[in-house]
């Protein structure tokens, strides 16, 4: 066998040289793999929204290319804004709002609608066209100056590719109907002191609860997890004991990039809450699966009128408890299907982490009839799409279970994990052993007897018999000389 094994590695020494040339060559052989960059993805064209110049819309007397001005009559004006949208909007609609400068001849009201894409008749009824068409009726003091005031008109809507619009339209509103602000004022007489009204607070809406509940069929009640479809219910208290609220509106900003809105706007119109009243407003999500696990907040705003006019606002959170579900694999390292008792053999366990969430005391123990464990094997906290491993010995000892110490066995493999919130999840597995005894003479089949070993082992016991029998001749030759 000597002489065999010498002429293999005479070869490999030969040959080897040639073997790495040819592999390096075999590297620089390689295709290049480098594929020209695919060109850059062309922008999508900006939603914008624009006043149709040409059209007479209804409360109108003119075009706004003709130099169309809002009209006043009866203690109101009244303002039109056509709007023609280059683009398309989300669910083809948008929230219009007249704000204007305090002080001025409109009465401090909060005027906000939700304008939707319609056909209207123009220019007398002759033609129709498709926009959003925002009428505007306000309220005019009774006191009011002479003069132009400045009305004007935010815009906010999403377009279909989830991109948000806000733009603003200015309007002049001329009032010739009022007082001359150059003329001298009638003196007055003195005004009798009258006691100061006592401090009236406005009402104060908050937040007063906020459940979210998983959509999915195969949802855990009160768990929401990444990737499920949730909704989320915001209930609304008024504080107030005297004052109602009236023209309510609440919305709701994305508590972050994982969250997806499903509902159809954020802005939810709720118009009266009675004093001390409730309301609930709802609002559908898609979580992301790479969500994190963790709470999250939903930013939500709201306004209002009170008091014949009076305008309030306020804003608060809504919070969102994401789990992510872990999802664990483990495998029990080759396994031999036979040991001698005292044998000690070396198992590795292994662990895969196929969630997203971070899996922490990822642990392994082996119970059997017949195994001695040196203990637990411990993988440790495993980040998500990690893996992990763990060599375990095991004492192969005598069956107690059974009637003889040897023979087949069974045993048990324990996967234990835990979560975030510290919850533990368990796994398990099996396998079989055959335990042999060491005094055992059968052999396994790769072991054959050598013919050749076997005439060297006999000549050698041959060669020792015959030495001693010489050594005893010898000894007794010279015994009988003396």
């Amino acid at each position: 066998m000597r002489y065999i094994f010498a002429f293999i590695m005479a070869v490999l020494l030969v040959f080897a040289p040639g073997v790495l040339a040819l592999a390096e060559e075999g590297e620089d052989l390689q295709p290049d793999s480098a594929a020209e960059p695919s060109p850059e993805p062309t922008a999508k064209e900006q939603t914008l929204l624009y006043i149709d110049n040409r059209s007479l819309y209804e409360h109108m007397d003119r075009t706004y290319s003709q130099g169309y001005r809002p009209t006043v009559k009866g203690g109101a004006a009244t303002v039109v804004l056509p709007l023609l949208c280059r683009g398309e909007l989300r669910d083809n609609s948008l929230r219009a709002r007249a704000v204007f400068d305090p002080g001025g001849p409109f009465a401090a009201k909060n005027y906000e609608q939700t304008v939707e894409l319609k056909e209207h008749k123009v220019n007398g009824g002759k033609q129709k066209t498709a926009g959003y068409c925002a009428i505007f009726t306000l309220e005019l003091e009774k006191d009011r100056l002479n003069g132009s005031y400045p009305v004007t008109i935010n815009v906010s809507g999403t377009d279909i590719h989830g991109a948000e619009i806000q733009q603003d339209f200015t309007l002049f509103v001329s009032i010739t109907d009022g007082k001359d602000p150059n003329a001298t004022p009638a003196p007055e007489p003195a005004p009798t002191p009258e006691p100061e009204p006592p401090v009236v607070l406005g009402p104060k809406v908050l937040i007063e609860s906020c459940t979210a509940i998983s959509l999915e069929e195969d949802g855990e009640p009160g768990t929401v997890n990444a990737g499920d479809r949730v909704r989320v219910t915001v209930t609304l208290v008024n504080t107030s004991g005297s004052q109602g609220l009236e023209n309510m509106a609440v919305t709701a900003a994305s508590p972050g990039e994982g969250f997806s809105l499903l509902s159809p706007s954020e802005s939810v119109y709720v118009g009266d809450l009675a004093a001390g009243g409730r309301t609930q407003v709802v609002y559908d999500y898609q979580v992301s699966p790479e969500t994190a696990a963790g709470q999250y907040a939903i930013p939500i705003s709201y306004d209002f009128a009170y008091n014949k006019g009076e305008t309030g606002s306020g804003s608060g959170s809504a919070r969102v408890n994401i789990s992510q579900p872990l999802e664990m694999e483990f495998s029990l390292g080759r396994m031999p299907g036979e040991a001698v008792v005292s044998d000690v053999i070396e198992v590795n366990i292994q662990a895969i982490n196929l969630s997203h969430a971070k899996a922490y005391n990822v642990r392994a123990a082996i119970e059997g009839d017949g195994l001695l464990p040196s203990g637990t094997a411990f993988i440790g906290d495993l980040e998500g799409g990690a893996m992990g491993e763990k060599p375990l010995e095991i004492t192969i000892t005598g069956l107690t279970e059974s009637e003889t110490p040897y023979g087949p066995t069974g045993g048990t493999v324990t996967y234990l994990y835990e979560d975030r919130d510290g919850a533990e999840f368990t796994q398990t597995g099996s396998f079989t052993l055959d335990v042999k005894s060491p005094f055992s003479e059968n052999k396994p089949a790769d072991e054959k007897e050598d013919p050749g070993q076997f005439w060297i082992v006999l000549g050698a016991v041959g060669a020792a018999v015959l030495g001693l029998l010489g050594a005893l001749t010898w000894k007794g030759a010279r015994g009988r000389k003396a």
